[in-house]
């Protein structure tokens, strides 16, 4: 990472690629995701028949975790990088064999999902990256069913300052702001859970569909 200059580090991030996306990407997310994917998963509440969606599933070791607490149902994930789409479905190929796991090459900004197709959604480390999170938003609660739940784990404006990353691909927000746009574009109960502490800390924004 000390060897990755700042700009090809951070678009890298955004959206893996090539030798860089399939490899070193996929060591750094699996070693930095993994608290943040726990509080994803413990506050997804998950049962076994829930139909879940992971926006940006990455390497798919999230997407992994969840369907081993699903029985009946099922997780689709979507994602707009082709290393992460291929390195992810390696990573499910016996969950995806028996239909338990779905995964697509798509942005989230406009889902190809119908109405109300799922109980729950999530996404992880990778609200930083959306232009327009409430647009994003919008399509979510779109697509998720009545009563559904939203999980969305991200770090603090603290934390991510406090990182040599490049501010023009990456977009932080505060707590307050993320709350807020769940809020307008029509999410209720909206909820801030944290797990750890100073710079190691990890947040999960829980909201739910009317």
């Amino acid at each position: 990472m000390k060897l990755m200059p700042k700009k090809v580090l951070s678009l890298q991030s955004r959206k893996p690629s090539g030798f860089i996306g399939r490899y070193i990407m996929t060591k750094i997310f699996s070693r930095g995701n993994a608290n943040m994917d726990s509080l994803v998963i413990g506050s997804l509440d998950l049962r076994e028949d829930d139909q879940v969606l992971e926006i940006g599933f990455g390497t798919g070791n999230l997407v992994k975790r969840i369907a081993s607490f699903i029985k009946g149902g099922c997780i689709e994930g979507v994602d707009f990088s082709k290393a992460m789409l291929e390195r992810a479905r390696k990573n499910n190929k016996e969950n995806i064999l028996i239909g338990k796991v779905k995964l697509h090459n798509m942005d989230c900004k406009e889902l190809s999902f119908p109405n109300e197709s799922f109980t729950k959604i999530c996404s992880s480390n990778t609200i930083y990256f959306w232009n327009s999170p409430k647009e994003n938003f919008k399509e979510m609660l779109r697509v998720l069913k009545a009563k559904g739940k939203i999980v969305i784990g991200f770090r603090d404006e603290i934390q991510m300052n406090k990182l040599d990353l490049d501010k023009t691909v990456f977009n932080i927000y505060t707590k307050a702001e993320i709350k807020e746009m769940l809020q307008e574009v029509g999410f209720t109960k909206v909820t801030i859970e944290k797990e750890g502490e100073g710079l190691l800390a990890v947040y999960c924004a829980i909201a739910y569909k009317v």
